[in-house]
């Protein structure tokens, strides 16, 4: 950033339009700087990876936001994975910051519609429909998270199995 009058206000510099020849003034650190590059390879990753999930049919209304429905495809997969099924109302809570029941239920509906989701009603209440994940939604899941993993490699990231287990005793 440019040297700025001493009289500035930490506000009025942080107001302060930044130059491109300033960038390497910017005060991240080298692995800030390799995060945000994993971020933007990840961004154009699911740009590609949305254009997939509508060229074969997974994603039926392509205006919708690919986002949600991957923060969807996770939440149940990874609730699943831990022996709890949800439901579209537990879903909704999730998102109830951003996005309305209603969105979510389209969302669900899609996945459904592409046979990667199934709904089921609840044994135990059959007014509730629980949502089960079909071995379609953890192939794509698989894919998916196989290349977010190659995108942290390539930015230098690593998981270390043994350290964890090391930070656990």
């Amino acid at each position: 950033m440019k040297n700025g009058n001493a009289a500035n206000t930490p506000t009025e510099e942080l107001d302060e339009i930044l130059l491109i020849e300033d960038r390497a003034h910017v005060e991240l650190d080298q692995a800030q700087r390799a995060l945000l590059a994993s971020d933007v390879s990840w961004l154009e990753y699911r740009a590609e990876f949305r254009r997939q999930m509508i060229k074969d049919g997974f994603l039926k209304h392509p205006w919708r936001s690919i986002f949600e429905a991957d923060m969807i495809f996770t939440l149940i997969g990874h609730k699943w994975l831990e022996g709890e099924i949800l439901t579209v109302k537990q879903v909704a809570t999730y998102f109830d910051a951003f996005t309305s029941e209603v969105t979510v239920t389209r969302h669900i509906d899609d996945m459904v519609a592409s046979g990667t989701l199934v709904r089921r009603p609840d044994p135990k209440d059959r007014r509730r429909l629980l949502l089960i994940p079909t071995r379609r939604l953890f192939e794509i899941g698989r894919i998916f998270l196989h290349a977010r993993k190659e995108i942290a490699r390539q930015h230098g990231f690593v998981h270390d199995l043994s350290q964890d287990c090391a930070s656990e005793q």
